[in-house]
């Protein structure tokens, strides 16, 4: 391995690029083709029972979408709490009086 190494960082610093960008876009196609086959094992498998003992394949775009659904209301919930921090902050910088500077005379 060590000689591998060494036999790559001899070449130009171009194809040691060209050899970086090919490693990594097969082992991401790799990775991609994994995760879309362990997609149908999570998906076809499980069922939903329903309060009548009724049982129906949970659908894949059904739990998708309900997880979008899910995230952008804990998004919006999350930037109205920012907005109401804000009209408070506005609110009490409102409250504030601004002092007017005196300079004393000197009566030395």
């Amino acid at each position: 391995m060590r000689a591998y190494i060494k036999k790559l960082q001899s070449k130009e610093e171009i194809v040691r690029k060209q050899i970086l960008v090919g490693s990594l876009v097969v082992s991401m196609a790799f990775v991609g083709v994994v995760w879309v086959y362990s997609l149908n094992d999570r998906f076809s498998n499980k069922e939903l029972v329903d309060a009548g003992s009724e049982t129906q394949q949970v659908k894949p775009f059904a739990l998708f979408s309900n997880s979008v659904t899910n995230a952008y209301q804990n998004i919006t919930a999350s930037v109205g709490n920012f907005t109401l921090v804000k009209k408070e902050i506005e609110k009490e910088e409102a409250k504030q009086i601004d002092l007017i500077v005196v300079e004393r005379p000197n009566t030395q």
